[in-house]
């Protein structure tokens, strides 16, 4: 019996080899359910330590986050920054900074860490911990990103969230954007990493 996380890892060295061919750049998304995240992300990292046909590069988003200028600036703000009189809370112009930048700014550190790996389809880029980034960026605006910056490298993405109705529901809301990656249908449990 195959698993979710299995077909992932499976469709990701089929595009990483060349044995699958889409349209676009090979980036492959499966769901997780939230308390899973973490487990899964082990898996895979042990997976990319092991034994795999071709060259697996796990990056974890929540440590490529505050190494972006955009993060490190709004942590930098002063609280009379805030005070400008027309109500808007500090948390909510932090938010929206990080939401405008961090996307762009996060696949330039990617870039630049994993050069190699982003200009070979023969490598797989594992995005990892994406939950982290909730609410401040997506999967979608991240493959955005990475397809308009000729990302060449098979990206893998196992994102918080479900399939409902074919449309990507990360941490239960809808995707901002629609990205037409290949999709694992089916969600990873915890079922699943037992």
């Amino acid at each position: 019996m195959s698993t979710p996380l299995a077909d992932f890892t499976e469709r990701l060295t089929a595009f990483a080899t060349g044995q699958k061919r889409g349209i676009r750049n090979p980036f492959v998304m499966v769901p997780v359910d939230p308390p899973a995240e973490q487990t899964t992300a082990s898996r895979l990292q042990a997976w990319a330590d092991g034994e795999t046909p071709v060259p697996v590069e796990p990056v974890y988003l929540d440590r490529v986050m505050p190494r972006t200028d955009v993060f490190q600036t709004v942590l930098g703000l002063p609280t009379s920054f805030y005070q400008n009189g027309d109500g808007t809370e500090q948390a909510e112009r932090e938010e929206q900074t990080l939401q405008d930048n961090l996307a762009t700014e996060m696949v330039d550190e990617i870039i630049s860490t994993h050069e190699d790996a982003c200009g070979h389809a023969e490598h797989v880029l594992l995005l990892l911990h994406l939950g982290a980034l909730y609410p401040f960026a997506r999967s979608s605006e991240l493959l955005d990103e990475m397809d308009r910056r000729r990302v060449q490298a098979t990206v893998g993405i196992p994102f918080p969230g479900e399939i409902i109705g074919g449309k990507l529901s990360f941490f239960g809301e809808r995707a901002q954007h629609y990205y037409p990656a290949h999709r694992i249908d089916e969600r990873i449990t915890m079922d699943h990493l037992q």
